[in-house]
């Protein structure tokens, strides 16, 4: 699967989510002020897409937020694939 084991799959995947969740923190600390009004709020997506979407659309936050969160998988495979190459 992907050229590497199980485990390593999972735990790619969980620290993908988890920087997910950390990104959205981020979103939500950042933009505050801009997202969250007495008259307007709305789900925060995370990064690397970044979207206030309506609360009612939550077929579109799914969808925004499972692709960051693979994305982020990504992003952490390549890096943990480059530090892996580099002690070699």
């Amino acid at each position: 699967m992907l050229g590497f084991s199980w485990k390593r799959f999972l735990i790619t995947l969980g620290l993908s989510v988890l920087v997910w969740v950390v990104s959205g923190f981020t979103q939500a600390l950042i933009g505050f002020p801009n997202y969250f009004t007495i008259f307007h709020t709305c789900s925060l997506t995370g990064y690397p897409i970044a979207l206030c979407i309506s609360s009612n659309d939550q077929a579109k936050v799914a969808l925004i937020s499972f692709v960051n969160i693979i994305l982020w998988f990504w992003v952490i495979h390549l890096f943990w694939g480059l530090f892996q190459k580099r002690g070699k």
